[in-house]
């Protein structure tokens, strides 16, 4: 199997990734990382300190990243899981002013196409018009008679 060539930067850049995580994580108000994220961080930052890389199977992903593509979810998803409670602290909170100048600190996700104060359009059965009575039907025929015979022309 020829060497794998990991570049140094990515390698150092997902270090550092990790390396901040676990420290937003430890922070006071932050929510703390469960024990499999603590093993997983330990885990992957010693095989990127010795190795490089933290995997070494190439369908996981690219043989030059450092991450494989799961490794890079679970990273993604410890940032997200830090950053957001971060995000909450009240020292780092943002004036209603600034949330409604930009629409991108909001990520109200569907939320966002209602109207304040309004709830969601939907269908009250109550409020529809009754149905209109159905008109008087005309008296039917009465049907004819049967020969007895069931035959026509027969008598």
């Amino acid at each position: 199997m020829p060497k794998r060539e990991v570049d140094r930067g990515r390698t150092s850049r997902a270090l550092r990734r990790l390396r901040r995580a676990a420290e937003r994580a430890g922070q006071e108000g932050a929510p703390g990382l469960s024990a499999w994220e603590k093993d997983f961080v330990e885990g992957v930052t010693g095989r990127l300190e010795t190795y490089g890389s933290a995997f070494r199977d190439p369908a996981k992903g690219p043989l030059k990243e450092p991450l494989s593509n799961r490794q890079g979810q679970i990273v993604r998803a410890i940032e997200t899981k830090t950053r957001a409670k971060a995000r909450q602290t009240p020292s780092d909170a943002v004036s209603p002013a600034a949330e409604v100048a930009s629409p991108m600190l909001r990520r109200t996700g569907l939320r966002g196409t209602l109207r304040p104060g309004r709830g969601p359009r939907v269908r009250d059965i109550n409020d529809d018009p009754l149905p209109p009575e159905d008109p008087p039907q005309p008296p039917r025929r009465p049907a004819r008679s049967r020969r007895p015979s069931g035959r026509k022309g027969a008598d």
